[in-house]
């Protein structure tokens, strides 16, 4: 079961509390607990929870951080570079952080159900010498806790799939909107036009291994904004341009299999990798995607 007992997911854990009985909260809390340490290890501890965007230009990837700042990057690319942004869902830090970098104008409020990331995103903010423009606290998206009119963008980078309720996420998004305000959302949803019916278990295992309630689809995501009353709605699907790293992420697991041995059991790899494969096997015909979409306030 590896060398580090004291950092893995136990059986119990896994397929008791997080599977049958956990809250949502507690489910999300899990899912990080099991895959952060993962994620920072591949990435060289920059501290990007993200896959990471490839533009598909031919070029080689030469690292998954630059793949995962170019998410960010292709997320907020709409945004006008000014003002208060709202990171909803803000991991462990380093997308606001990244961004605060590369624009002076802007500040970032980054909320968060899972306080050991809070802590840890914001001793990054420290190191990256950004703690004045940059803060992040305990807040439910669902929730939001800030006044009306308050942020001149919001967005959520792999963190919506995770939202219990995504209609009071939209509608919350909007009241702290100020008018004109976008919202952008990177998020792994269904396609329901390559869902058969013989794909029922593996939404079921995704749902349960993700911490999520329900995947969105393309379609559902853009009736919700519609509804609540943002046009200028404009979508992507991004499914290749992700599933292209994911080589790469398997490349990285297998090559340092002796140090994440110490902190994850072998067959829990071995069926990362294997979903990895599947995902990129598939990709544009995959019944899992990936979905860019962004939207405007109305008045």
């Amino acid at each position: 079961m590896g060398k580090s007992n004291s950092m893995q997911i136990t059986k119990k854990n896994l397929l008791y509390n997080f599977i049958f009985r956990a809250s949502a909260n507690k489910k999300i809390r899990t899912y990080y607990h099991l895959l952060e340490p993962l994620f920072h290890s591949m990435s060289d501890n920059n501290m990007f929870l993200n896959l990471g965007y490839d533009d598909l230009n031919g070029k080689p990837i030469s690292s998954i951080v630059d793949t995962q700042k170019r998410m960010v990057e292709i997320v907020t690319s709409e945004f006008i570079k000014e003002g208060i942004w709202l990171d909803a869902g803000s991991g462990t830090g380093a997308p606001a952080c990244y961004l605060s970098s590369t624009h002076p104008g802007i500040n970032i409020e980054g909320i968060n159900i899972v306080k050991s990331q809070i802590e840890k995103a914001n001793d990054l903010a420290i190191r990256k010498n950004c703690i004045d423009r940059v803060k992040f606290n305990y807040g439910n998206a669902q929730n939001i806790p800030f006044s009306d009119n308050y942020f001149e963008n919001i967005y959520a980078i792999e963190s919506a799939f995770h939202f219990e309720d995504k209609i009071k996420f939209i509608n919350e998004s909007k009241r702290v909107l100020k008018p004109h305000g976008q919202i952008s959302i990177a998020d792994i949803v269904v396609r329901p036009e390559f869902l058969k019916l013989r794909d029922w278990y593996k939404v079921s295992i995704a749902k349960h291994g993700l911490a999520t309630k329900e995947f969105y689809d393309k379609d559902k995501w853009i009736s919700l904004l519609r509804s609540t009353g943002f046009d200028g709605i404009y979508f992507k699907d991004i499914t290749v341009n992700v599933s292209n790293v994911l080589p790469h992420w398997i490349s990285l697991i297998n090559s340092n299999q002796e140090k994440l041995l110490g902190l994850y059991p072998k067959i829990f790899l071995t069926m990362l990798c294997k979903c990895l494969e599947y995902a990129y096997e598939m990709k544009e015909k995959s019944p899992f995607g990936y979905l860019l979409i962004t939207a405007t306030k109305t008045k």
